[in-house]
């Protein structure tokens, strides 16, 4: 099982939901956090977190994402 992968999509729904981010569907909600996280650990996969912060990384690609999504509507 891919642990990291499972932790990136806890934070990102963790953060969307300090956001208050809810689409009016919760199920595809979770799907787009967990292709996110995909996409997160995919783009990140030689990121050297002992040198960058891991959180504020999410963070901000959450943001973006969320951002982008909230934008189609």
């Amino acid at each position: 099982m891919n642990y990291k992968l499972l932790e990136t999509v806890a934070d990102i729904a963790y953060y969307a939901g300090q956001k208050s981010y809810y689409s009016g569907n919760s199920r595809q909600d979770m799907m787009d956090f967990i292709w996110w996280a995909k996409e997160f650990e995919e783009f990140h996969e030689n990121t050297d977190w002992d040198t960058i912060d891991y959180m504020l990384t999410i963070e901000e690609y959450t943001e973006k994402k969320l951002y982008l999504k909230l934008s189609e509507f």
